[in-house]
């Protein structure tokens, strides 16, 4: 029966009170109102019109503090710093590394004079160690030089100030080590979300951390109700709060899944695996959607056997209708994430209850298919779920084919003299300290004009993002090939999982390359709600993540659902367990050999 629209309405009223009562921030910030707000105003700050001496020392002092920097050689960058923006006081990259080097020195109040330097000028300086430029995680270095001064008032204020301006690492803050004078305080507990009222029976803690996720989507999520309207979210909310006494821990958090898959997009999900209440268990298998339907790809140990086998179907469904009922638990930004993480959430029993997938999720039967056609039901035994990040089709162990080397390496490549190539792999947006991006790239442009390269082919399928700062180096190396061979061509291998930062670069190889594209539909959109703002509930320490940013990665009339491929490309199960790759076959077809 519906709900009565006053009486939901006054539901809502005392589901979001009771988190104040029992000891959430009474203040709430809607971060749909603040996803174009600037934390500093470029108006009523004049310029200095200081005249530099000297502007040819200023630069090799300005590239002498940034390696300095770099190096962590803080005593050698603070005089340069210091002299630096005594001569020049106009721009934030300097007044940051200055105000880094201060804090990494202890130098508390020097530092906190610089920050403020840096938030009314701005930054986005990368690539600095011990630091991140954007100003919410500014202000909490703020806040803890303060909290080491004893300033306990000063540092409450300025983390305060970064939450209403979405920092999303409020999770750490509890642990954060600058604050471990002021951390028993409850005010503080409060204000960082590792409060849990004293005496609250089980409904009344479950409740409350419902209040808080409530609270942290409201305060990080941009555009909330993009996806589901308020009234239906608010709806959701209330349907939980009053099922949580009938719901066992694991169902609670399965209920939370829902919810924020209901936001829509593919930066918001639950990780139900590290949670000290409510963890869910897995099945010992890895599932992936390939073209020809379900198949098992993984498997621990004991089911290694089973590598191979077609699933048919899961409990009382259908491979096809398992499949379709676990979209109300992946929040997606288009259906090619669908085929990447949903055959994950068929992996989780008690994802597969929730969804009358199966009765009992301790006892999960499969029905599969051999190659011969034999058909065989097996129940598993279930495992604590691990997650390690969200899964890639694994390498195979009996096929020695290039794509199929190397796929949990960072980066890699590999000379092809017979097609004049260079195959580089790109699995993840990070830079490795012991042999940095930069530096990789590097070897690639000496290898691309040492070995005569005419062709790149860069594979970044099993690539789901990461740190997006540090992948401009690649771009440099494919504009400088580009550049140096006019006649050679470039070819970007993409698929499902090509996502989040590894998207991004898709979308800059797009725009300044003329990049052949290779395989599948990208799994984001050009324009979309991105970001990883992380969540850890007080109570039972589920940990979620909450779309914090809106990445305008093209244009602003770019409507496109996905990055097209130039040369599409599918994968069957034959195609995979036989080693074969059609999208390097499709290059090497054009490619012509030497």
């Amino acid at each position: 029966m519906p709900i009565n629209t006053k009486l939901k309405h006054a539901l809502i009223t005392n589901v979001l009170m009771a988190g104040v009562v029992l000891g959430m921030c009474a203040w709430q910030v809607n971060a749909q109102d603040q996803s174009s707000k600037m934390t500093n105003s470029s108006l009523g700050h004049s310029f200095s019109e200081r005249k530099v001496n000297s502007p040819v020392a200023y630069f090799e002092n300005r590239n002498k503090a940034l390696k300095s920097v770099r190096d962590e050689n803080w005593l050698a960058a603070k005089p340069l710093l210091q002299s630096l923006t005594n001569q020049y006081p106009d721009d934030g990259d300097t007044w940051y590394m200055r105000a880094v080097t201060h804090f990494q020195l202890g130098e508390w109040q020097n530092a906190i004079e610089a920050y403020e330097k840096t938030l009314a000028l701005g930054t986005i300086l990368s690539g600095i160690p011990k630091a991140s430029a954007p100003s919410n995680d500014i202000m909490i270095k703020i806040a803890a030089a303060y909290a080491e001064l004893g300033k306990t008032s000063a540092a409450m204020h300025w983390i305060n100030r970064s939450l209403e301006a979405r920092y999303d690492g409020k999770h750490q803050l509890a642990d954060n080590q600058h604050f471990k004078n002021i951390a028993d305080s409850p005010a503080f507990q409060k204000l960082v979300g590792s409060f849990v009222p004293k005496d609250l029976s089980r409904v009344q803690s479950w409740r409350f951390d419902l209040n808080y996720l409530v609270s942290e989507i409201k305060r990080l999520h941009v555009n909330i109700y993009h996806s589901v309207t308020q009234e239906q979210f608010e709806e959701m909310v209330v349907n939980i709060h009053k099922k949580i006494p009938s719901l066992s821990d694991k169902e609670i958090v399965f209920e939370f899944m829902k919810l924020v898959s209901a936001l829509g997009n593919g930066h918001n999900f639950i990780i139900p695996t590290f949670n000290d209440k409510g963890s869910f268990n897995q099945l010992p298998l890895q599932f992936y959607k390939f073209s020809d339907g379900l198949f098992i790809v993984n498997a621990d140990k004991e089911y290694q056997s089973l590598i191979g086998y077609k699933v048919v179907a899961i409990g009382n469904a259908t491979a096809e209708q398992a499949l379709k009922k676990v979209e109300v638990v992946n929040a997606r930004d288009n259906e090619m994430q669908q085929l990447w993480l949903g055959p994950h959430y068929l992996s989780l029993p008690e994802v597969l209850k929730g969804l009358d997938i199966v009765k009992n999720a301790s006892i999960v039967p499969l029905t599969l298919v051999n190659g011969k056609g034999e058909q065989r039901v097996v129940t598993p035994s279930i495992r604590a779920m691990k997650f390690n990040g969200f899964p890639k089709l694994p390498a195979l162990a009996d096929h020695d084919g290039i794509h199929n080397l190397k796929i949990n390496k960072q980066y890699w490549y590999q000379h092809q003299p017979k097609q004049a190539s260079l195959y580089i792999q790109y699995n993840y947006v990070h830079s490795n300290p012991s042999f940095s991006f930069e530096q990789f790239n590097q070897k690639l442009r000496e290898q691309i004009t040492k070995a005569d390269v005419q062709n790149i082919i860069l594979d970044i399928r099993h690539n789901a993002g990461g740190n997006g700062s540090t992948y401009p180096p690649i771009l440099k190396t494919l504009a400088q090939f580009e550049a140096l061979r006019p006649q050679g061509k470039l070819f970007v291998i993409v698929g499902r999982n090509t996502f989040s930062a590894a998207h991004n670069l898709l979308l800059d190889i797009n725009r300044i390359t003329d990049a052949i594209i290779v395989g599948e539909p990208s799994g984001s959109r050009p324009n979309a709600l991105s970001e990883a703002g992380w969540v850890k509930l007080p109570y039972s320490k589920t940990l979620a993540i909450i779309s914090s940013q809106f990445h305008q990665a093209s244009k602003a009339e770019d409507h496109r659902i996905w990055v097209a491929p130039h040369i599409p490309i599918s994968l069957s199960s034959s195609d995979y367990f036989s080693g074969k790759d059609p999208a390097l076959e499709a290059i090497t077809k054009i490619i012509k050999p030497l």
